[in-house]
């Protein structure tokens, strides 16, 4: 195996030089790509022998580029985890730019991309379908080591260190990001003052601009954007100050790192065998790089780099503060008669509607919705004929949550709260043999009661199941004033949560 690497790493670096003297910033994004997201390095999947290529070629790159070995004159900074029952040891390759200044040096600005993709699969034919993952993401680390180049080529030096990251493992979990950050290594956590993540850049024309999401968590971000807009203007199609819980961003801003995702959006066939290079804008790609450089040069050589004031760990795990969405919900509506222990059938029930939610703390959330309803039941005494109501109904709910799970994305909670309604129609259907029970039928046109829920939540979607008993009657009864029914709904409820 170490003959077989040894011989790849020369195949490549001899390629790679005798191609670079003539080329340019375009030309040798393009070049990363095609290489990176070619057929033989088999869509870079765990324990490939294409995954063993990138590998390979990605250190020459940094060697040749001339980035200075990450720890103990190595550019690999390897780590064990598991895959299933499978222990694999993955390898993220880092390279770094001493800073100039003799203090400001010793605080650190990440620029990573994740290189690793989904590998391929055997259909049942027997033919091997490749995942080449151009865009998803041999596109962020083409950027990525060009903005190297870039930097140790130009006539401005960063003063302060600059480190350079090919993440493995990004499509298992974040692993690759998540070790790094727990790893041993030259510094602190505590000295990262900022990072970027360019994960998918190569749809710029498409997209007719760049998103940079948690770019506001950094103090005197709109001067910085300034500055390097007068170096190299782009069009900022998004930025905000949240941080992305779905690429290599989240393991760093969930320690209260700023954390920045630099994306073109899920224009390419995002995870499918055509993610191609063909596809790709590498004039837009060159655009994104040649102003990423000018950010991060900008950072490098700002008086001072730090997070807003507002910004800390426990409010980037809790997700944003205030988030809205909307809901759906299928169940069962029916009424109970207490001193019989009566339960009518039920009826079928939904609800559509939004919601807002507050993060109070890491662990708990204000959830109120409102909604348009469907519910009612059978009548008491006669099983063939409904009770049917429509309704707006809002429940507020307070949320206890488990905090999200390793990578950022899922979380459970348990909820209680109240609800109220308010009855736009309701009413029962005209049937002989009313009179039976009595002319006077009273439908209050309110109801209050309790919402018990549980539920999980993966990425924007969350799935609900609730729980509603009425407080208040649904009707009375002339004849029966004795009479206590209360309503009681159950709904299996999906959501979807708006913006990025």
């Amino acid at each position: 195996m170490s003959k077989l690497y040894s011989a790849i790493l020369i195949f490549l670096f001899l390629v790679s030089f005798s191609l670079q003297a003539q080329e340019n910033l375009v030309q040798r994004l393009e070049r990363h790509v095609q290489i990176l997201a070619a057929d033989s390095l088999e869509g870079r999947g765990l324990g490939t022998i294409g995954h063993a290529k990138a590998v390979a070629y990605l250190e020459q790159q940094m060697e040749e580029i001339g980035l200075q070995p990450f720890q103990n004159g190595s550019f690999i900074h390897e780590f064990p985890y598991k895959v299933q029952l499978v222990q694999v040891n993955g390898k993220n390759i880092v390279g770094m730019i001493p800073g100039s200044d003799p203090e400001l040096s010793k605080e650190i600005i990440v620029v990573g991309a994740h290189y690793d993709h989904l590998g391929f699969e055997i259909l049942p034919s027997g033919t091997q379908r490749n995942f080449p993952g151009a865009d998803d993401n041999a596109s962020g680390v083409a950027g990525m080591l060009e903005i190297a180049r870039l930097v140790l080529t130009g006539n401005e030096r960063p003063k302060r260190t600059l480190v350079f990251i090919a993440f493995d493992a990004e499509e298992s979990g974040l692993i690759g990001a998540d070790r790094f950050v727990k790893a041993d290594k030259p510094f602190d956590n505590s000295a990262i003052k900022a990072m970027f993540s360019l994960d998918m850049i190569g749809m710029l024309g498409k997209a007719k601009g760049l998103e940079l999401k948690g770019w506001e968590t950094l103090a005197d971000a709109k001067d910085l954007m300034a500055r390097a807009q007068a170096r190299e203007e782009i069009t900022i199609k998004k930025m905000d100050a949240s941080i992305e819980m779905r690429t290599d961003t989240w393991p760093f801003g969930k320690i209260g790192i700023p954390a920045i995702h630099v994306f073109t959006g899920l224009i390419s066939p995002y995870h499918k065998p055509e993610d191609t290079p063909d596809l790709l804008d590498y004039e837009g790609m060159a655009k994104v790089t040649r102003f990423v450089t000018a950010l991060t040069l900008e950072m490098a050589n700002a008086a001072n780099l730090s997070a807003i004031p507002s910004f800390a760990p426990e409010k980037v795990m809790g997700g944003k503060a205030l988030q809205f969405g909307a809901k759906i919900g299928l169940g069962n509506s029916h009424n109970r008669h207490v001193q019989e222990s009566f339960r009518a059938n039920g009826v079928f029930a939904w609800e559509a509607g939004l919601y807002g939610s507050w993060n109070m703390t890491n662990n708990l959330q204000l959830v109120v919705s409102s909604l348009i309803d469907s519910n009612g039941s059978t009548t008491p005494y006669f099983e063939e004929d409904k009770l049917r109501r429509y309704s707006v109904t809002i429940p507020a709910l307070i949320r206890l949550t488990t905090g999200p799970s390793e990578d950022g994305v899922g979380k459970a909670f348990v909820g209680a709260g109240a609800y109220f309604r308010h009855h736009l129609s309701q009413g029962l259907p005209e049937f002989a043999g009313i009179d039976i029970v009595g002319p006077a039928w009273e439908f209050p046109d309110q109801e209050w009661g309790l919402n018990l829920q549980f539920g999980f939540q993966v990425s924007k979607f969350t799935m609900t199941f609730d729980w509603r008993n009425a407080l208040t009657q649904p009707f009375s009864l002339e004849s029966r004033p004795d009479l206590e029914v209360y309503n009681r709904n159950f709904r299996v409820g999906l959501a979807y949560a708006f913006g990025k």
